[in-house]
């Protein structure tokens, strides 16, 4: 009997070191999965900074200025809006009633919620 225990117990240690190895590589492919964007993004910003070819050039003589040009001529006023027609009044309504404050359940009753 001993002996069929001691198999038992070092299948189960078997099955535990796999499936830790597992979940090792579960987490360790979900963590690249999660940074890749962010170290992708790093790697373009330096690979763009180490280049020579982005040197600033050189300033550009400023132009000179235009002409003004003629004022446009005045467009025609807007025919004056009515006064809308007001709605009629909504109908009152008639106030509820004050509810009461709910009585404490005795200990005796069941609760309604409960059931």
């Amino acid at each position: 009997m001993k002996e069929i225990d001691e198999i038992e117990v070092a299948g189960e240690e078997d099955v535990d070191l796999e499936r830790r190895k597992a979940l090792s590589r579960l987490g360790l492919v979900a963590t690249a999965a999660y940074t890749a964007p962010a170290l992708m993004t790093l790697s373009q910003s330096a690979n763009a900074s180490d280049d020579d070819s982005t040197e600033p050039s050189e300033p550009s003589e400023p132009s000179e200025p235009s002409e003004p040009s003629e004022p446009s001529e005045p467009s025609e006023p807007s025919e004056p809006t009515s006064p809308s027609e007001p709605t009629s009044p909504s109908e009152p309504t008639s106030p509820s009633e004050p509810t009461s404050p709910s009585e404490p359940a005795s200990p005796d009753e069941p609760d309604p919620v409960d059931e």
